[in-house]
């Protein structure tokens, strides 16, 4: 399985903030009967969807009767926004492959690897070729998708969102059953098809438990498979036909939903499946594994350093002492962003926040001060689409270093506010 990168959405699209999450059911709330909601709109695409506020409540979820079905399969998402798009529709405006760019994009593959293939008989097979070429890096109609949801969580989470990203606030989690997919009136009708390679030369599949889906042409898959679901003639669900509006989407996602899991503790879900031997080293048996796993583990073991550096630092500035109000509003003194002594004293301030180690939040206020630099410019306080921009690169710093959920929206709006009263030259 690999990332299918997309462009995130723009931040007017982008359901950035917890309103719009906020009707999308949560798995495990207590005395609730609804856990799946349809949300029509672009983002949903008319999709089931449920939600976890945390990644260890994905094992719990998983143990219910709904997730111990035969032959579903996972996929992961680093993002929350990005729909099921092959990589070959990356070359599209519209995100759909259609077959005559598919078809000329695999004559182009057998031609440019003459010479290059141990077995020639693979040419023979368009299912195998694909294969081949998704595995080394060509765009194709091709998604990869697991049959250990645990994989899937692993490639929703295994990479840290960039830090110049619109901010993201959920990872996500697609689940198919492919016994749907194995009907032969769904695939005629669809176009979608499930692809299993009989060789895998180099590990990856078996490794992965992975497979794959073939994307149909002229349509979304999420499009495809929502048209057939919802046609009374062609697809029969007795169930499905009898329910009502809220069972409905209960229902539906026993063939196809996605799973919102809150974009917290990155670090700590991929230790934890670490732990399971689900990590690079095991699912890429190669050499790219082996050096992704072992870059991954440097850039751990130097973030713990810096974190203990920023501590000896705190330590001996004796600003360990900092009493943090519960309740009443922060003003902390109006020092220059260059000094993060200020936006150190607003990330204590919060009840929530002394569950950080000191070291952590010095290294989120330095994180936040040359975020704060980077992002202004000249009259950026009277301008709504900068201040908009900057609130954001302050979420995902606050994000990617584990500041609780709970305070960050308030923290948020202190720092900008700090950063107001001590303007600082454009970078």
């Amino acid at each position: 399985m690999s990332e299918t990168l997309q462009p995130p959405t723009t931040a007017q699209e982008s359901p950035a903030s917890s309103d719009y999450f906020s009707p999308i059911p949560l798995w495990n709330a207590e005395g609730q009967t609804k856990r799946f909601e349809v949300m029509a709109d672009r983002l949903g695409d008319r999709i089931p969807v449920t939600r976890l506020e945390s990644w260890r409540q994905f094992s719990e979820l998983l143990e219910s009767d709904f997730f111990r079905r035969q032959d579903l399969v996972f996929r992961g998402h680093r993002r929350h926004d990005w729909g099921l798009m092959p990589t070959l529709g990356r070359v599209t405006t519209d995100g759909i492959v259609t077959k005559p760019l598919a078809d000329a994009q695999l004559e182009r593959f057998k031609r440019a690897v003459r010479g290059r293939l141990h077995d020639t008989a693979l040419l023979e097979d368009d299912d195998e070729m694909w294969s081949v070429g998704q595995h080394h890096g060509l765009m194709t109609p091709l998604l990869d998708w697991t049959y250990s949801p645990y994989v899937a969580l692993f490639f929703a989470f295994q990479k840290e969102d960039p830090k110049k990203e619109q901010d993201n606030p959920y990872r996500a989690v697609y689940v198919l059953d492919k016994r749907f997919l194995a009907n032969p009136a769904i695939v005629a009708e669809t176009g979608i098809r499930v692809v299993e390679p009989r060789l895998d030369h180099y590990g990856r599949l078996v490794n992965q438990a992975g497979l794959f889906t073939y994307s149909p042409p002229d349509a979304t898959i999420e499009n495809k498979l929502t048209n057939v679901l919802a046609d009374d003639e062609g697809f029969t669900d007795e169930d499905l036909r009898n329910a009502s509006e809220d069972e409905q989407p209960g229902l539906l996602a026993r063939y196809i939903c996605k799973i919102y899991i809150r974009n917290d503790d990155r670090d700590n879900c991929v230790q934890h499946l670490r732990r399971m031997n689900v990590h690079h080293a095991s699912l890429f048996p190669d050499l790219i594994g082996a050096s992704d796993y072992c870059n991954i583990l440097a850039s751990e073991v130097e973030q713990a350093a810096e974190i203990e550096r920023q501590a000896r630092r705190i330590a001996a500035a004796g600003s360990t002492s900092i009493e943090a109000p519960v309740e009443a509003p922060v003003e902390a003194p109006a020092i220059g962003l260059a000094n993060t002594d200020s936006i150190e004293f607003l990330l204590r301030a919060p009840p929530a926040a002394q569950q950080v180690e000191p070291g952590r939040v010095g290294l989120i206020a330095l994180e936040l001060a040359k975020a704060l630099v980077e992002n202004q410019v000249v009259d950026w306080d009277k301008r709504d689409a900068v201040q908009a921009r900057l609130r954001n690169a302050i979420r995902v710093v606050l994000r990617r270093y584990g500041y609780p959920s709970v305070a960050r929206d308030a923290v948020a709006e202190q720092v900008l506010a700090l950063a107001k009263q001590t303007p600082a030259e454009p970078a």
